[in-house]
């Protein structure tokens, strides 16, 4: 995953609250329609109903995340003090951003991992619900590494860099579990120039599930200014 930026990230776009809502809604049908047994005619109420919102939806203008991300003032506040650490506060949830497919809120698609700093450390937690299972009664090996992923992640601004995962290295203890309370925990284990050695554990109340440890390379903040300013261009220029 591309590091990320920032905890508590504000959106001033109006829909936010709704998009939330609506995404919470369809995140809590997902996971009925694979665990219970849905009549047959329910489940083609489902089909129509989607595809015709989803049409509708079609023909509203499109969303640029990385636009919407650099007119973040918590972001624009960041590129001027240097540093993302400055806009995470001790205890604050880490909000990599809102339509993450793991930890956003306002993604219909979203795991639902949520990430709070704890001094210099990142702490991933959730519930897995039934849509997640792999193996009968048990997390997916996929979903877990995504939810390390993304602890690391939410580590980044807590330490104040953005970075991209170069190496990821999992080893699965144990069965993950699901419907249980699970704790993901991620520091910074050494720094070399652009290179951070991160490590993360998976804990649940069985014990450790996984361990994890990761390379990610720094990127500097104005990074995603420049790409911002080619992709205005290209479009400007339709190229």
């Amino acid at each position: 995953m591309t590091g990320n930026v920032m905890g508590g990230a504000a959106d001033d776009h109006p829909d936010l609250p709704a998009r939330i809502d609506a995404a919470t809604a369809m995140r809590r049908l997902s996971h009925t329609i694979v665990s219970h047994r849905a009549d047959i005619s329910t489940l083609h109420r489902i089909a129509d109903a989607a595809d015709q919102l989803a049409t509708q939806i079609e023909a509203q203008p499109s969303r640029g995340r990385l636009e919407e991300m650099l007119a973040n003032p918590r972001f624009a506040a960041a590129l001027d003090g240097g540093s993302l650490a400055r806009v995470i506060e001790d205890g604050a949830f880490v909000d990599l951003f809102h339509d993450s497919p793991v930890s956003g809120s306002a993604n219909p698609l979203g795991i639902g991992l949520r990430i709070r700093r704890e001094d210099d450390e990142a702490v991933g937690t959730i519930e897995l619900a039934a849509g997640w299972e792999g193996a009968p009664g048990r997390a997916h090996g996929g979903i877990v590494a995504a939810c390390v992923d993304e602890t690391i992640g939410g580590l980044l601004p807590i330490i104040g860099t953005m970075a991209f995962t170069a190496k990821l290295d999992l080893r699965y203890k144990a069965p993950c579990p699901l419907a249980t309370p699970l704790e993901f925990r991620a520091n910074l284990a050494r720094r070399d120039g652009r290179k951070l050695h991160i490590e993360c554990t998976g804990t649940s109340p069985e014990g450790r599930f996984v361990e994890a440890t990761a390379l990610f390379i720094t990127v500097e903040l104005d990074h995603l200014a420049g790409l911002v300013a080619n992709t205005s261009t290209e479009r400007e220029t339709g190229k």
